[in-house]
């Protein structure tokens, strides 16, 4: 029911119960707005960090005069009441817009009982007005004057530090709270926590995730990387951790952790109440250093860069990894240059670890062609640096065909190494090569330059001078051997390296895409220079297979980098450099005699290869012929006869290309000695001169079968001589024979069929060959299709039929 509808009485009940509410928060107001403050100053004091830099005693005096204070100002309420009828009444009073007392007057009695009409009448209007009165009377809000209490308003400087405090503790507010009662002492025994969090985090080199620790077995054994962190979080108060051995002790974020770091094998003894929660015993895996070594000699192109095909190994990973040169020789102490960089790309394997292989270009520093210890180096994620046994190489230099040219950069590098003692000698020697400009065939320009040269050597005043001597006795060498063909081949390098950073980077498909054409231009330019110079020199045209071969790793390249396929793509990039390289040296030895002559003979060799199979074709038809027929041979016919003085004229070939082989300088295969020895084989065999001869020819029979089989070893020795006087000619006869599809890969073996399987039946992919790629599955597709098309011609021989399927059936 509103208010106003109540009658007097009823609406005055109400107002002195408003009253006395009033009265009671006026009375309980103040009190705990001290005592709040006094709350609000202690957490303050928790939150900015007091009680952590407190001695024990400090805390307790401190927790002592915070808790006086908070006693003092709740204090009042001890004396706190239900407020008397005497104070609402008067409350309303004062509330009251009237001078009058209007709750008082209504609740007035007639002092004189009286039947005086006039005094009945007089009280009845009284009460009447006061009835009105109390009805428009109304309670004022709780006034419980604080300010007059506070005048220089104390208590909104703890609310403020109070919440500055509040958020400078952050996570930590509710632990530096109870970091004040840490150390008192109390009567109330602590229960254990059944909660205990330990685990050892390994050094960030490690890459390896945190142990956790099992808190309630006895003992444990732990293998942790040295420097590891052991941290066990619980209440500091309760639960103790003792550290020895190896273990010491580490600063820690927060009071409920303890941190220990692992220098050596320690143990950890966590407690609580004195009972043994869990035993540590910690076992440090020390720090290794990486490891580093070369698994072939440096190999030094004819292009001047060197190959090194190197493992790194160790147990977390390398960070990065280089070469030192040292010259071999008595001490100079003035040298123009340093050691060359030799800064060596981390295998693509996890980590860096593996095998790799880098092909650094030393074609134009001064120290090209000096003989060096070499040294390489690794440093492990760890910090540790390692280096691999020393080995004496002198390092590549560029191949000059032009004497003059030659002449010049053997100059070069003496200044370079030596410029006190050489220097008057170089300057002399450039005068000399002036004296007799016809016999060097010197142009107008050489000769102007080399002038200059001489009149720079001879008032060069300092390192900077004899430098730039040095600069350009090598750009004049350049420009007399090849022109702008350095340059092509420099920028076809710089785009290799991009790419190959690009590569380790996993970088976009766009960049990859970029970079892939920039390489496509710049092998372009090569091949453009390189067909120039030929042109110019009249030494022939480029071989088109070359181009074509180029292209087709350049696409490949493309392809496998547009998918994601970085080993595959690494695999190409290797391949392709490989093959420029081989490029350049066979460019470079163009004029070499040498070359011409294994050029040569690797022709009769291929047309021999022809023959000889030609031969083996007709040796299994007629012996074939004679296992059906199973008669003598007719008088005045004699097919083996035959067979043998063609097989003996392509022995005597192949003398003759072994013969200029010598002739020229080039070390001969051992793989066509064996084909001399099975061609000879063969001719006996087909001569009846076997160890079966005499019994079979009793019958007009020979060792054709026999012969057959001789033939076949002679023609696989031939196409593996071949070979490897290929890889002779193109600079990387090193005695090696087959292919590695990709560095640290299995090398194809003479025995291993076309999908790269060994003759025990073993699968490639189980060795590398066949894995890692879709363009490896596709040849091997292609190959199995070849082979069961000649599987289903009628026309082939039994024999090779009889091959095809075992090599179609191995698993």
């Amino acid at each position: 029911m509103p208010e106003d509808a109540l009658d007097p009485t009823t609406r005055l009940v109400r107002l002195k119960r408003r009253a006395a509410l009033t009265l009671l928060w006026e009375a309980l107001w103040p009190p705990l707005a001290f005592a709040g403050a006094v709350a609000l100053l202690f957490a303050a004091a928790a939150w900015f960090g007091l009680w952590f830099a407190a001695p024990p005693f400090v805390r307790l005096a401190a927790l002592a005069l915070f808790a006086l204070a908070f006693g003092a100002a709740l204090f009042p309420l001890w004396r706190l009441r239900w407020p008397s009828r005497a104070l609402t009444i008067g409350r309303l009073d004062r509330d009251a817009d009237t001078r009058h007392a209007p709750a008082t007057a209504f609740e007035d009695n007639l002092a004189n009982a009286s039947d005086d009409p006039a005094t009945q009448a007089l009280w009845t209007l009284h009460r009447e007005r006061a009835a009105r009165e109390v009805a428009s009377l109304q309670i004022k809000p709780p006034a419980p004057r604080v300010a007059v209490r506070d005048p220089y308003a104390l208590r909104f400087v703890a609310v403020l530090l109070a919440a500055v405090g509040f958020f400078a503790a952050g996570p930590e507010r509710f632990a530096r709270l109870a970091a004040a009662f840490h150390g008192i002492p109390t009567l109330i025994p602590v229960a254990i926590p059944t909660r205990v969090d330990a685990w050892i985090d390994p050094p960030d080199y490690t890459g390896k995730p945190p142990i956790f620790l099992k808190i309630g077995e006895p003992s444990r054994n732990v293998t942790a990387p040295e420097d590891s962190i052991l941290v066990v979080r619980a209440d500091p108060d309760v639960v103790t951790v003792a550290a020895s051995g190896g273990l010491a002790a580490a600063i820690s974020p927060s009071p409920q952790e303890r941190r220990f770091t692992l220098h050596g094998d320690g143990r950890a003894e966590i407690a609580a109440g004195g009972a043994r929660l869990a035993e540590l015993i910690l076992k440090a895996e020390p720090r290794t250093a990486p490891r580093i070594r070369l698994l072939d000699p440096p190999q030094g192109n004819v292009s001047g860069s060197l190959t090194l095909h190197y493992a790194i190994e160790d147990a977390y990973g390398v960070a990065e990894a280089g070469g030192e040169a040292a010259l071999i020789g008595p001490s100079v102490v003035h040298r123009l240059y340093g050691a060359p960089p030799l800064a060596l790309a981390t295998p693509a394997e996890p980590h860096g670890v593996g095998e790799g292989k880098a092909t650094l270009d030393l074609s134009e520093h001064p120290w090209a062609g000096a003989k060096t210890i070499l040294t390489l180096n690794a440093r492990s994620t760890s910090g540790l640096i390692a280096k691999s046994p020393v080995v004496e190489v002198t390092l590549p230099q560029r191949r000059f065909v032009n004497p003059l040219a030659k002449a010049l950069v053997e100059l070069r590098r003496e200044l370079a190494l030596d410029p006190d003692r050489n220097a008057p000698r170089v300057g002399a020697a450039l005068a000399a090569l002036r004296l007799g400009p016809e016999v060097f065939e010197i142009s107008p320009r050489v000769f102007l330059n080399l002038a200059g040269l001489v009149s720079q050597l001879a008032e060069a005043q300092g390192d900077d001078d004899l430098k730039l001597v040095v600069t350009e006795l090598w750009a004049l060498a350049l420009s007399l051997e090849n022109g702008d063909a350095s340059q092509a081949l420099k920028d076809v390098r710089s785009a290799e390296d991009k790419l190959r950073e690009a590569l380790k980077n996993n970088a976009s498909p766009e960049e990859l895409k970029k970079l892939t054409q920039d390489l496509r231009d710049a092998a372009k330019r090569f091949m453009s220079e390189m067909a120039k110079k030929a042109d110019k020199e009249a030494q022939g045209e480029t071989d088109p297979t070359e181009s074509k071969d180029l292209d087709a790793m350049l696409d490949r390249l493309e392809r496998d980098a547009g998918k994601g396929a970085k080993d595959d793509a690494q695999a190409a990039l290797d391949e392709l450099q490989d093959t420029m390289e081989n490029m350049r040296s066979a460019e470079n030895q163009r004029a070499d005699p040498a070359q011409k002559q294994t050029k040569q003979s690797m022709k009769d060799l291929q047309k021999l290869l022809k023959d000889q199979q030609t031969l083996r074709n007709d040796t299994f038809r007629d012996d074939q012929r004679d296992r059906s027929e199973d008669a003598p041979a007719k008088d005045g016919q004699d097919p083996a006869k035959d067979l043998a003085d063609r097989q003996r004229a392509l022995q005597d070939k192949l003398k003759d290309v072994e013969k200029q082989l010598r002739g020229a300088g080039v070390d001969t295969p051992k793989n066509l000695d064996d084909a001399q020895g099975d061609m000879g084989q063969a001719e006996h065999d087909l001569k009846g001169e076997g160890a079966q001869g005499k019994a079979r020819r009793r019958y007009g029979h020979t060792d054709k079968g026999e012969a057959v089989e001789e033939q076949g070893k002679a023609i696989e020795a031939l196409r593996q001589g071949g070979q490897a006087l290929a890889q002779q000619m193109r600079g990387k006869g090193q005695g090696r024979q087959g292919y590695t599809g990709k560095p640290g890969g299995r090398q194809r073996g003479q025995n291993d069929d076309p999908l790269g399987r060994s003759q025990n039946g073993q699968k490639g992919a189980a060795e590398g060959e066949l894995s890692g790629g879709a363009d490896r599955a596709e040849r091997a597709r292609r190959v199995l299709e070849e082979l069961r098309r000649r599987l289903s011609d009628p026309n082939r021989p039994a024999e090779e039929r009889d091959y095809l399927e075992r090599l179609i059936g191995q698993p």
